[in-house]
């Protein structure tokens, strides 16, 4: 057997450093077929943070230890740092992942080919001293500490101290604002407690430090902060924190990442700058000399304007000059972003001044900050900043010798944050469709993320550059391949290209890219923001109230039920439109760190859709499943996401004491724990396949080979199980048991509306189970057949109690298989005779807002009807209307 891989070798490796790795080589020379067309998703950018993406590769193409070069369309090579993500059962590499620095080339299009990388002209190093590590590329260096509450100990640039001092801080209050008594707030620092470098170079390196909150005894919210340096002068931060803490009693005021930046120019010369959304900026000197009564000159106001160092004094009018330090100093700012809506400006001269703020105002801040004079400061900034609100951007002390800066990624002057369920009762299943039970309405083991950006300047930045730097922060610029390149990998199963070679297929196509645009324009137009909500949509809508059904039970949020956030990404590989992009990743973002529970009781698992997204009683493993972060994962290279998925692989133990079935069938006895083959067996499978594909570590492609033959065995194949498909399962050996009951009974709605299908059959494609593939072919062909065709087959009628959208493509499958027209077109059939897979009309506007006008119209619906148009364009092409 292979032998596992530390996770450390597997971040910390370059693919022409894995050569050593003990997994089966393929021929070593390069498959001169093997490149790769890149493009920027949203074009090329005029910044970046640097740039990290994944490529896939067909089985067999490309061997590992295969190095790769990076060039321009022009043949000019772009430094470029590679590993692998996921390896193919031979060996050979699946997904790789890449990385290119700040100041790399902008290009139009990039080819990812077999060859020597270019060399990097600022060579990222790591090095350590003592418990700290100091990473450096020849324009900026820092210093991250391997202990102790000072994370980020000094930013250095040329030599200068840009950033000292960088600390975690986390305040916290004892009970909401409008309950009585009095309130007690605490406050509490981010301590290290270990440091891992995760990359080491030459291109970039990653530095994963790792911790706790603590006052003093008491420690909550382990906390992760991963550190990026490649070329330039920008730092990549990552920040996330899981929650164990008491949400009656501790209520967050103020969560943030906090510097010290020391200024020395004269007040006149230094500045403040804010940027807006849609290529503003809010900018001001700490001494204004602009709009006095006596005017100070044409190159003083310029100066001031601009953030370049004023006149001499002696240049200056003389009637400001010579009283000019009668002028107000103004030392604290601060860029409050309260909803999606609207953002403030304040700014006061001291603590025991009022502040003005009235200073700025609009609607959405991009979110960038900048402190410092013209010999050099601090930027900063954080993404997604009207979009996860309350957000502030903190300045203090400015007109001092050294200004303290804090990136709010939960604001203190919002509310504080509430994490207690929106009720103290359940609601019952008959009415609010709310499954709650006593003690799992509780948001333990969720994560809460922050991605900021610092850059070590050496001058106060240009107005214009600023704009760019917005930009990068509000669409974080994105390498990806072509929808050719994606669908030609053989990989996620199986999906199509658009195919509108038919008026009938056009209308399908429209109809997809249509509702898409739909869920966009609710995001934006019902205003689904916030630090908890952002990415996720509704379930239902209520008609007669023309909302959606925010506040009824388990009609509320989606919590991407029956695969959502799947569609979202078919959708993106086959059509590489970023607006589809960037709704996927928020989602995705959103259900693998709000509705999963990482650690604690649920650990593993998600919670079903609700009023509150970790609110329902139903803990699932469909829920925090890897099959739908995978495409995230392996098209952005994210390390955060990476640690996430491999959380989902708890949910194996987690089962044992969180039965999925425990309120719907009585105790038994003959295995550890029960589970449904589907959905539950399905979602476990996914979690070790991506395990395997990622590490090589067969132990994991043997659970999924020893559940399929268990399920092979079984007299009713997929067949087996009253509830939908229940069976015994056990943690260690990843055995099932035939319970011998309800087999054939019904209840299989479930099985593949989160995927099933789709994981299957790459897993089929990675594994050879001849008898566990009959198996799947035999539910498939007679899940949605006529009686005589089941009593032919079984020697007696039964009914599935299916969803014919849901199961249109696993019909249309087993016709595929069998070289079966009847049953492929059968598969079109059963979707286009179905209510739900009929495309929606065009929306119309009601109180400002567009809406279906088909009654309740569901999430669900939209989901199942686009998955199954890309599935069965690919799988039986040749009855498509």
């Amino acid at each position: 057997m292979t032998p596992p891989l530390s996770r450390r070798t597997l971040l910390a490796s370059t693919i022409g450093a894995t050569a050593g790795m003990a997994l089966p080589l393929a021929k070593a020379e390069a498959d001169a077929d093997a490149a790769a067309e890149l493009h920027w998703l949203d074009g090329p950018p005029a910044e970046t943070a640097g740039c990290a993406w994944g490529v896939p590769w067909p089985r067999g193409r490309l061997a590992n230890g295969t190095k790769l070069a990076l060039t321009t369309a022009d043949g000019t090579g772009v430094p470029v740092q590679s590993w692998p993500l996921a390896y193919w059962p031979d060996g050979t590499l699946k997904w790789t992942g890449h990385a290119i620095g700040a100041g790399s080339a902008k290009a139009e299009r990039y080819l990812l080919a077999p060859g020597t990388p270019a060399t990097s002209e600022e060579p990222v190093s790591v090095r350590r001293k003592g418990a700290d590590v100091i990473l450096a590329n020849g324009t900026v260096e820092v210093r991250l500490a391997g202990r102790g509450d000072l994370v980020l100990p000094e930013i250095r640039r040329s030599g200068r101290v840009t950033a000292a001092s960088g600390r975690l801080v986390l305040d916290v209050q004892d009970r909401p604002d409008d309950e009585t008594g009095t309130t007690t707030r605490s406050s509490y620092r981010g301590v290290v407690e270990q440091a891992v470098v995760e990359q080491s170079g030459p291109v970039r390196a990653v530095v994963r430090l790792t911790g706790t909150y603590r006052r003093g005894n008491r420690k909550i919210l382990p906390w992760t902060l991963r550190v990026y340096l490649s070329g330039g002068e920008a730092i990549r931060i990552v920040h996330s924190f899981t929650w164990d803490a008491d949400p009656a009693r501790d209520f967050i005021r103020g969560l943030g990442l906090r510097f010290d930046v020391p200024m020395t120019d004269e007040t006149y010369d230094r500045h403040v700058r804010f940027g807006v959304a849609e290529k503003g900026v809010w900018g001001e000197p700490v001494r204004v000399l602009t709009g006095l009564r006596r005017d100070p000159g044409a190159a003083v106001n310029a100066a001031q304007v601009d953030g370049t160092a004023t006149p001499p004094r002696e240049q200056w009018n003389t009637q400001v000059s010579s009283i000019y330090t009668q002028l107000a100093e103004w030392n604290d700012f601060r860029l409050t972003q309260e909803s999606s809506e609207h953002f403030t400006v304040a700014k006061r001269t001291s603590a025991k001044g009022s502040w003005l703020r009235h200073a700025g105002r609009g609607r959405r801040a991009s979110g960038f900050g900048y402190v410092g004079g013209v010999s050099g400061g601090l930027g900063f900034g954080l993404t997604d900043f009207w979009q996860r609100f309350p957000r502030a951007l903190d300045i203090r002390g400015a007109a001092g010798a050294t200004a303290q800066v804090t990136l709010w990624s939960w604001a203190p002057d919002g509310p504080p944050m509430d994490l207690r369920h929106y009720d103290t009762v359940a609601h019952g299943l008959d009415l609010a469709y709310e499954d709650v039970q006593e003690g799992f309405s509780t948001p333990e083991g969720i994560v809460g993320s922050a991605e900021m950006v610092l850059w070590a300047f050496d001058r106060t930045p240009a107005r214009s550059r600023i704009v760019a730097l917005e930009a990068a922060l509000t669409a974080t610029p994105q390498l990806v391949a072509d929808p050719e390149w994606y669908h030609a990998a053989g990989i996620f199963g199986r999906w199509s290209l658009p195919d509108r070679s038919t008026p009938a297929r056009a209308t399908l196509e429209t109809a997809l890219a249509n509702e898409i645009d739909f869920y966009a324009g609710q995001v934006a137009g019902r205003q689904w923001y916030g630090y908890w909500n952002y990415g996720d949509v509704m379930h239902t809508y209520d008609a007669d109230r023309h909302e959606w059904r925010y506040d009824v039970g388990g009609y509320a949020w989606d919590n991407a039920e029956l695969g959502t956030d799947a569609l979202l990404w078919y959708a993106f590989l086959r059509s590489g439109d970023p607006a589809t992009f960037r709704l996927a990743r928020a989602m995705t973002r959103h259900v693998s760190e709000v509705d999963t529970h990482h650690t604690g009781r649920f650990a593993g698992l998600g919670s079903r859709h609700n009023v509150s997204h970790w609110g329902d009683g139903a803990k699932e493993a469909r829920i925090g499943e890897s099959f739908t972060r995978r495409f995230s994962y392996y098209l952005t290279a994210d390390e955060l996401l990476g640690d996430l998925i491999r959380m989902s692989l708890r949910a194996d133990r987690t089962l044992l004491t969180v039965e999925p079935l425990r309120e719907v069938l009585p105790p038994q006895t003959l295995a550890p724990t029960r589970l449904r083959i589907g959905p539950d067996w399905y979602a476990l499978v996914s979690n070790w396949l991506t395990e395997w594909e990622r590490t090589g570590d067969t132990r994991w492609r043997d659970r999924i080979v020893t559940g399929m033959t268990d399920i092979a065995a079984f007299p009713a194949g997929l067949f087996t199980g009253e509830a939908g498909g229940a069976v015994g399962f056990d943690p260690e050996t990843g055995h099932l048991t035939n319970l011998s009951k309800g087999d054939y009974i019904g209840g299989y709605n479930l099985s593949m509306a989160f995927g099933g299908e789709q994981i299957l059959w790459e897993a089929l494609d990675l594994v050879d189970v001849p008898a566990f593939r009959a198996a799947l072919l035999d539910f498939a062909h007679y899940v949605q057949a006529t009686s005589a065709e089941k009593i032919a087959r079984y020697g007696f009628d039964f009914n599935p109690n299916v969803f014919g959208t849901i199961y249109s493509r696993v019909t249309a499958w087993a016709g595929e298989q069998l070289g079966d027209a009847a049953l492929r077109q059968r598969g079109w059939a059963k979707f286009t005779a179905d209510a739900a897979g009929k495309p929606w009309p065009a929306p119309v506007t009601v109180n400002g807002v567009p809406e279906i006008p088909a009654g309740d119209f569901a999430t669900n619906d939209f989901a199942q009807r686009g998955l199954a148009i890309i599935s069965l364009l690919a799988i039986a092409p040749g009855e498509a209307p």
